[in-house]
């Protein structure tokens, strides 16, 4: 069988997934969930060849345990189908994200904004880096952070602590972004583990933590640059940052604003309106970018191209559906009694149940535990309802705990990737870097989140 016609058949189990996940979110339904399940598998079988070593070995573990503790489970059945959901979620988002990337990132304007960021001086570059991590992040996903981290690896600098206060600036602000995102899967698996709450409900909450993240790293950075003599910026570009940048925010915002008013018009949850617009947004860039008058025919064929590319993420689907059916099995099978003793002794105090959250998502991330297993096991196991605690506010420290274990452990994919492009230790660039900014952000999160639901429980 040649590639391309491998390619081809894997390529429509992918769409299968996506297919029966958009049918599920519209109307749930056991057919639907079956549907993701088995294209999942038959995608996993025939590209069993692309996962890595590592990812084979982490998979096969949780699959193992989850079969082993499936009999166990309060509800097998609706355990293991809730986590088929949810991996066919994260599956759906990421491939359609990375189909925006792929086309976004061959746009000049990206090109001519990073050329800006590495011209400025260092006293803004910190808040500058950050914001344009949230632009290119909240449109593009890890690729746009990707490309951050390929700009801030490369850029000149005096002094390696520069390069580190870059880096360090890109990993905060890329957690940042994934709090409030709908490109990311953070607030996706999030919201499929509340029934009711919806993104719209969540992103004030959300872009507050964000906001309140990129502040406190911009006057830490303020503080480590007062007493240093700066050199003169590099000369900026030739082409206007505004001809670049305003196209791209205005096609942010157009995107987005399309998103949630077909996800409030159809009634879904918002990933359902970004599988299904962008790859209507993603032949308009292509489009654009051709030349000629066969211009719809060549986004086509590139639209198809990119298709083709999707079985790449095997390691992805492997990992999200594992981590998914994972978690919901293992906390269905943990004893009620267990987490409604541990519930009881945390939901006195809003405080003590914020802190308690953060924890264990941290120090589990700390035992190389997969943060998507650990979300949705944490968030199954001590729901909102047992700690006492506003859903809005449980889902907020969630995320904040999540955040800050991607950029302040050891074991995560954007460690992982700053590690590959700076050449960095992974311990230098993740406990030895964040461990004061976290530990700030931390206790100011909890802080918040611990007044905000204290005023919640007594006007409620």
């Amino acid at each position: 069988m040649g590639e391309s016609q491998r390619s081809s058949r894997s390529t429509v189990l992918l769409l299968a997934m996506m297919i029966g996940t958009l049918f599920n979110l519209f109307h749930p339904h056991p057919g639907a969930v079956a549907l993701v399940g088995v294209s999942a598998a038959a995608f996993l079988v025939r590209e069993r060849a692309r996962l890595a070593p590592g990812i084979r070995r982490i998979t096969l573990a949780l699959g193992a345990i989850t079969l082993l503790l499936l009999p166990f489970a309060a509800s097998p059945a609706q355990s293991l189908g809730k986590g088929i959901a949810i991996g066919g979620l994260m599956v759906s988002l990421i491939s359609s994200v990375t189909l925006m990337a792929r086309a976004a990132l061959a746009a000049p304007q990206t090109g001519v904004v990073a050329h800006h960021l590495l011209a400025t001086g260092m006293r803004s570059r910190y808040l500058l880096v950050s914001l344009a991590c949230q632009l290119f992040g909240g449109l593009m996903g890890l690729a746009g952070v990707s490309m951050l981290m390929n700009m801030a690896s490369r850029g000149e600098v005096l002094v390696e602590e520069d390069r580190l206060s870059m880096l360090a600036a890109i990993m905060r602000s890329f957690a940042a972004a994934t709090m409030w995102s709908p490109m990311f899967s953070n607030v996706t698996i999030l919201l499929a583990l509340y029934p009711g709450l919806s993104w719209s409900t969540v992103v004030p909450l959300c872009l507050a933590m964000a906001a309140s993240s990129i502040l406190l790293g911009t006057l830490l950075e303020m503080r480590r640059l007062r007493h240093r003599t700066l050199a003169s910026p590099l000369p900026m570009p030739r082409a206007p940052l505004y001809r670049a940048l305003l196209p791209m925010l205005l096609a942010m915002a157009i995107f987005l604003a399309a998103v949630i008013a077909l996800a409030h018009a159809l009634q879904v949850a918002v990933v359902a309106g970004i599988v299904l617009l962008i790859p209507f947004a993603v032949l308009v860039l292509h489009a654009l970018q051709a030349q000629g008058p066969t211009r719809l025919a060549q986004a086509r064929q590139r639209l198809r191209e990119d298709y083709q590319k999707l079985p790449a993420l095997a390691g992805e689907v492997a990992l999200f559906m594992a981590a998914g059916c994972g978690g919901t099995v293992i906390a269905g099978a943990i004893p009620q009694a267990w987490t409604s003793a541990i519930g009881a002794a945390f939901a006195t105090s809003p405080y003590l149940a914020c802190l308690a959250l953060i924890a264990i998502v941290i120090g589990l991330a700390f035992l190389a535990v997969h943060p998507v297993l650990t979300v949705v096991l944490v968030a199954t196991a001590l729901p909102p309802a047992m700690l006492d605690l506003p859903v809005t506010v449980h889902m907020a420290a969630m995320l904040v705990a999540w955040g800050v274990a991607s950029y302040a452990t050891p074991f995560s994919m954007i460690a992982l990737m700053v590690h590959r492009y700076s050449g960095y230790s992974v311990t230098a660039v993740t406990v030895n870097l964040n461990r004061g900014f976290a530990l700030i952000y931390l206790g100011l999160a909890i802080l918040c989140l611990g007044t905000i639901a204290t005023v919640l429980r007594s006007s409620g």
